[in-house]
Parts: C-alpha cells; structure tokens; sequence
C-alpha cells in the first residue's frame, strides 16, 4: 500500500540518495489512483504512480505476490527496475519475501553506470 512502512520507507531512501534529481522515479501498485493522490499530497511528492489494481502488470513482470491464505487476492511483490532511455532493463531486483528491501548501493551502482 502507498503509506505503509515498507513504501515509505522506500521513498525516504530515493529521497535521501537524490535519484529524482537523475532519473525519472516511476511507482506502480495495487492502490488506487485516489490513494496514490491522497499520498502525494500528504507528502508533498512530485512522482509518476500508476494503479494496478488486479496486479495484471506485476504478472506480466514477475513479481506478483499471492497473499497468504487468501485465494485469488494477489498483490505486487517490492521490485525495482532500472530502465535505459532505449527501455532496456539495465537493473531488476525482486524482493524474496514481504517486506523485504533492495540493496540500494547496487541501485545507485546501477544508476551511476548509465
């Protein structure tokens, strides 16, 4: 979700390291498009988040997540994907379990070689 610990956490993490100032920061989850603005108002943000509600998208990638002991209810899986302008994917990492975070040196690494 949006606001909860492990989003937040993400984004105080590309805030701290600057990344927006590089590249362009895009966000995808099951939360609705009225939550992700409620979200960006709350903090003042100036991003891109887009609304995947049936997880169609994080299927089409890999990283959909089924809840456990919830039949049918699936969400995103954390991941971060670093695109070259060509849409190439020059960096993919897939969290292994919930919550689980990146190793942000080798995003910037990552960032840095493009």
């Amino acid at each position: 979700m949006d606001g909860g610990f492990p989003a937040t956490y993400v984004w105080r993490e590309i805030d701290d390291r600057e990344w927006t100032d590089v590249i362009d920061v895009v966000g995808l989850s099951i939360s609705t498009p009225y939550e992700h603005g409620s979200l960006l108002e709350e903090h003042g943000r100036d991003a891109q988040l887009f609304s995947d509600p049936g997880a169609g998208v994080a299927e089409l990638y890999g990283i959909e997540h089924d809840l456990d002991g919830m039949t049918g209810i699936v969400e995103h899986r954390p991941a971060m994907f670093l695109l070259a302008e060509d849409r190439t994917v020059e960096y993919a990492w897939v969290a292994s379990e919930w919550p689980d975070f990146p190793d942000y040196d080798a995003v910037e690494a990552a960032i840095e070689a493009l």
